[in-house]
């Protein structure tokens, strides 16, 4: 087994992989001018090599035989000269770079074999590494798991209705828990140290933005703030905003058992309800 050290900015890890691992990307070189074009590899992970670094999102380094190696012009010249639609979708050396430790990875979870040859095709570069890409997949991920949440909230609503007992703080910090498990099963696997692509701050700053809403007055409310207010303190202006949501979610409750669940649940239990 050998092994290859990646690093992002100044994150390493380190993965086996077989002595014979390749990586090498498949593409019809644009400029032949033969009739019919044959398909061409180019090695990018050769067996020489012990090393892939990425430092900021243009710059790529390949350590061979103890010896870093930039090749980033050499690089972004072939992706953007091979690429068949590098106008509409073009190819960044981050997304070749994560193309490249996904099959890494895929290969450390192998011990037979006698060659390992990983390649992509440089059209399923853009395909599956791109920010839309990415976004498509976190958008299924993030729908998997308000699923999963909202269920839980309403078995927990219907269970307080029926009891009108309020969970105990070992109870909460137990769902809690499990909360947490079930969105670490559904995430993309990444590393502990080297970030997984389809993390992104567009996660965060799309979320930010489900919680603004514009009132009928045109006033923009910011729903995390409404969700730490009880009952008795939320406007008549953000009552507007909650009461359509809520009364097709709890219409077998009169306002003042609403009121009440209202009232014992927590604050981001509230704003799953009303996102």
């Amino acid at each position: 087994m050998r092994e290859v050290e990646i690093i992002v900015n100044e994150d390493a890890e380190i993965v086996s992989v077989n002595d014979f691992f390749t990586f090498s990307v498949k593409y019809h070189n644009l400029s032949s001018t033969a009739d019919t074009i044959p398909e061409s590899e180019k090695l990018i992970v050769r067996w020489s090599t012990t090393g892939i670094w990425l430092i900021g999102d243009d710059e790529l380094l390949i350590e061979e035989d103890g010896n870093w190696r930039d090749v980033s012009k050499e690089l972004s010249f072939f992706l953007e000269w091979q690429n068949p639609d590098s106008i509409h979708s073009p190819i960044s050396l981050k997304m070749l770079f994560y193309a490249i430790v996904d099959s890494l990875k895929h290969d450390s979870w192998k011990t037979f074999g006698s060659y390992q040859e990983h390649s992509i095709k440089i059209s399923e570069i853009a395909q599956h590494y791109s920010e839309k890409a990415i976004q498509k997949e976190q958008d299924s991920i993030q729908k998997q798991l308000n699923k999963v949440i909202f269920e839980d909230l309403k078995r927990d609503f219907i269970n307080h209705v029926k009891k009108e007992l309020r969970p105990t703080s070992e109870e909460r910090m137990k769902r809690g828990f499990e909360a947490m498990d079930r969105l670490d099963a559904l995430r993309v696997p990444a590393s502990k140290s080297v970030p997984d692509p389809r993390l992104v701050s567009m996660y965060r700053h799309e979320n930010e933005k489900k919680c603004l809403i514009k009132t009928s007055t045109g006033t923009i409310v910011d729903k995390s703030l409404i969700v730490r207010k009880k009952w008795i303190e939320i406007t008549e202006e953000e009552m507007s905003i909650i009461i359509p949501i809520i009364t097709p979610m709890f219409k077998s409750m009169s306002k003042e058992e609403i009121q009440k669940y209202w009232d014992d649940i927590e604050p981001y239990d509230r704003l799953l309800i009303i996102t």
